[in-house]
């Protein structure tokens, strides 16, 4: 420092005097093993600890929930078909078992309609109208709707169309002589649905205009036989309630939180239990000839090589038609075309680790192969292997998933994620929730293992220590 630098002022500098010991102490990082610091850094990735309850959570639902709702995968409600998701209906009306109906004709109608001045005009002077006055009789219900309407004079019949839409006809419903002035409507009437009907009258070529339009909203009813599957205790003309369908029903009635859980049991079964199997595989053959090297990798690795570059589909496909389709079928098929991948991930983590000084001085001593495999290389490989093993269990999901889908996995009756999505797509324009609900949870599912293995890998890598 220059003479002519200012000096700093003495109060700056206070003398503090500490135990040795103690600074020690307070300096010295705690010593963790390889576990503890994982798990450590693992939970500081709060992505991936959402992730892992997550995943917990559907494992368990997937468990309980098939055990303790009130319906089966299988079981049906013919009555309650593309039921919306809901909390229970607080009032179902038990009705007998048969709708009462009997045609209202003309000559019961008592008078020609509302325009009496046409029926004493002759038949070439009449102009063909639309039915007037159409209207409900009785109370609408899912077992049938009555509709019945004014006659038109010179009319050979009437035709119906029913629509769930407010414009245009709809589609048509039914065509009734021209003496008839009523009809039962039983056709596919779901519950909180609103339906819209029209009526015209037709001589026989040409068609009249519709009538004005009405509106119907049914309301729920059963049959005595029905009702009792749900209520023993259940009597005509008593209201009853059933119970919630929180995901909604399929287009047999089935309930889709039944389903969807019992597929995730399935899909889950096959995730877990194919890639555990051909990991286990590929740690035994990878680190047999990544240890060995030399012509017994060659010759090792080329095997894996041939088994890799058989399709997967083809392998399914020649499984299926051996051992006819099924979970363990399918869990074999994916095990045979999976386990040559995973051998040569291993092979190249062992060709990494057996160069090491301690793998040379275990061999220098003596010690046999599968003592080295089991004592030195695996506990160093573990890392890998469980991130291995989490990333593969998606992609068995999508496997099943796809494969079921397209008809080559689970079969029906059985639910799985795939054939739950599958029936879904065919009715997704008008019951979205079909499809929309189960490929959700499978797509959140395959993302929860995802950045789960991510966080893993993060975790376990003591290279990634401290990077951000």
């Amino acid at each position: 420092m220059s003479a002519s630098s200012p000096s700093p002022p003495a109060e700056l500098f206070v003398l503090k005097s500490h135990d040795r010991k103690s600074v020690e102490e307070e300096i010295r990082r705690p010593s963790l093993s390889y576990w503890e610091d994982a798990w450590i850094r693992l939970r500081k990735n709060k992505i991936a600890v959402a992730s892992a309850a997550y995943i917990v959570f559907i494992a368990a639902a997937a468990i309980v929930l098939p055990q303790v709702i009130q319906y089966s995968y299988e079981q049906q409600e013919i009555w309650n078909k593309h039921a919306r998701p809901n909390l229970g209906f607080s009032a179902i009306v038990v009705d007998s078992k048969r709708v009462d109906f009997t045609p209202l004709r003309i000559e019961s109608a008592g008078q020609l309609g509302s325009s009496q001045a046409q029926s004493d005009l002759s038949q070439d002077q009449q102009a063909l109208i639309a039915p007037q006055a159409l209207s409900v009789m009785g109370d609408p219900t899912t077992r049938g709707i009555i509709l019945q309407w004014e006659p038109v004079p010179g009319a050979a019949g009437y035709n119906l169309y029913r629509s769930i839409v407010e414009t245009g006809r709809g589609i048509p419903l039914a065509e009734v002589r021209g003496d008839e002035l009523s009809y039962l409507d039983i056709i596919s009437i779901q519950h909180r649905e609103t339906y819209f009907y029209t009526v015209t009258s037709s001589d026989g070529i040409e068609e009249s205009g519709p009538s004005p339009m009405l509106e119907v909203a049914p309301k729920l009813a059963l049959s005595l036989d029905d009702a009792r599957k749900i209520d023993p205790d259940a009597r005509v003309g008593t209201e009853i309630t059933t119970h919630a369908h929180y995901f909604g029903t399929d287009y047999l009635g089935r309930d889709m939180l039944a389903r969807v859980m019992t597929g995730a049991r399935i899909s889950l079964f096959i995730g877990f239990g194919a890639p555990s199997i051909y990991i286990l595989i590929g740690i035994l053959y990878g680190s047999f000839s990544g240890y060995f090297g030399g012509m017994v990798d060659d010759v090792m690795m080329r095997v894996a090589d041939i088994i890799s570059t058989i399709p997967e589909l083809l392998t399914v496909i020649i499984l299926q038609v051996i051992l006819g389709p099924g979970v363990f079928s399918l869990i074999i098929a994916l095990v045979v075309s999976a386990w040559a991948r995973s051998a040569r991930q291993i092979r190249g983590q062992v060709l990494l680790v057996r160069e090491t000084e301690f793998i040379q001085a275990a061999k220098i001593l003596g010690t046999p192969f599968f003592k080295i495999i089991l004592r030195h290389l695996l506990p160093n490989l573990m890392g890998t292997i469980i991130v291995l093993l989490t990333l593969a269990i998606p992609q068995a999901i999508f496997s099943e998933a796809f494969l079921s889908f397209i008809g080559l996995g689970i079969a029906p009756p059985l639910a799985s994620w795939g054939t739950v999505i599958r029936e879904g797509s065919k009715v997704f324009l008008t019951y979205p929730h079909e499809l929309l609900i189960p490929a959700s949870v499978m797509c959140v599912t395959m993302l929860a293992f995802n950045l789960l293995g991510d966080g893993l890998r993060d975790a376990l890598d003591p290279r990634l220590r401290g990077a951000t």
